[in-house]
């Protein structure tokens, strides 16, 4: 917003008083810094320009760069996790452009994603394009100079069909826990075909927790007096409902954090609820994928698909969530579990991490190798 201001300051000034030196920025950044490039074939491309605050008298040429080093200063700042692309992945198509008279936009240069041979399946990749100069007396608007390009790769997924309740589990890890947290993160991806209908007409999507069971983390749908369509977060120390009312037949993140006094649940990298939290004590050694309470399986299914299921022993911040919502670097610092369950046969899912909690489930598994199974990352 601080950004909005000095824009309008100088337009307004720009056009009473002529004299003033006009300001350049890259244009759209003046909304936001971070733009999704969408990478589906190869090689694909984004155009950039640049912007004058005011339109111009006579042609100026403004030099761009993609600077690597800002992908350290962008994390700085954003508690972000991104990483450079390989080189030789990216080109840019010019080192300059220009504004021509009459005009305020510059004529666009393309950065041009040419391979993903060197891609590390998970990592969240960025290139920023700057201002490097402009000719002319133009200044640059410092807080606009650099937009930074995540990459945003098509990716198609497998997933688990959890409908059939004899499918619903427990696995506990009792020769494996991980105690001593004092900070998590939980997350999964869902996908709903459609409504329980019972009475009352809960969904029961997963828990997580001790292997005694004394402790848990509960994700549930149409519990407690909510509407059916409405998420319920429930832990040792509270819970939340949703704001969000899920849509039937698209694949949602669903992400569980707790910092040590508060727990936050975001929906698709999106704040969607939260309430406060003592300090506590967590321990992981079991999952608990639908209700594999005895007598329940059926009353509370959960007609759809997951996948994507992971644990941090950490607090991820908002920027983190969002660039993980397709998938995170199986080596990413706290990350203690990943199941990808994207095998696609078999009834073993692995453990990204190497941490030793590969799941051989006893039940059938049902795998959904759809192509309606895609997401940007």
């Amino acid at each position: 917003m601080m950004t909005f201001g000095i824009i309008s300051v100088v337009l307004i000034t720009c056009q009473k008083y002529v004299e003033v030196d006009d300001m350049v920025f890259m244009t759209g950044t003046e909304t936001d810094k971070l733009a999704k490039f969408t990478v589906e074939n190869i090689p694909s491309s984004f155009s950039v320009t640049a912007t004058s605050t005011c339109k111009v008298n006579k042609d100026i040429t403004v030099n761009f760069a993609i600077d690597t080093n800002l992908v350290a200063v962008y994390n700085a700042e954003m508690s972000a996790n991104f990483y450079t692309p390989p080189a030789g992945s990216y080109v840019l198509s010019s080192t300059s452009s220009s504004i021509k008279s009459g005009t305020n936009v510059s004529e666009p240069v393309t950065v041009s994603i040419v391979s993903v041979d060197d891609f590390i399946d998970g990592r969240s990749y960025m290139i920023p394009v700057t201002i490097s100069s402009v000719k002319g007396p133009y200044n640059v608007l410092e807080p606009s100079r650099t937009i930074y390009l995540k990459v945003a790769r098509i990716i198609y997924f497998n997933s688990i069909d959890i409908s059939d309740p004899s499918f619903y589990y427990t696995y506990t890890f009792a020769d494996n826990p991980h105690p001593n947290m004092t900070e998590f993160t939980y997350e999964i991806k869902c996908y709903l075909d459609s409504w329980h209908s019972g009475s009352p007409p809960i969904s029961r999507l997963s828990n997580w927790g001790p292997p005694d069971e004394s402790l848990f983390n509960l994700l549930r749908f149409g519990e407690g007096g909510s509407d059916i369509d409405q998420l319920q977060w429930i832990n040792s120390l509270g819970s939340v409902f949703s704001e969000t009312r899920f849509d039937l037949n698209r694949w949602y993140t669903i992400s569980c954090v707790y910092n040590g006094s508060k727990c936050r649940l975001y929906v698709d990298g999106v704040l969607d609820g939260e309430f406060d939290a003592e300090s506590k004590v967590f321990e992981f050694g079991l999952l608990e994928i639908g209700m594999s309470y005895s007598g329940y399986e059926s009353r509370q299914r959960f007609l759809g698909r997951v996948a994507e299921i992971r644990l941090w022993d950490r607090a991820l911040s908002k920027t983190e969530i969002e660039a993980g919502i397709c998938g995170v670097y199986s080596a990413a610092p706290g990350l203690i579990a990943y199941w990808k369950l994207n095998e696609g046969e078999g009834q073993i899912f692995y453990d990204a991490t190497g941490n030793g909690y590969d799941m051989e489930w006893p039940e059938t598994v049902v795998w959904n190798t759809s192509t309606q199974n895609k997401c940007a990352q």
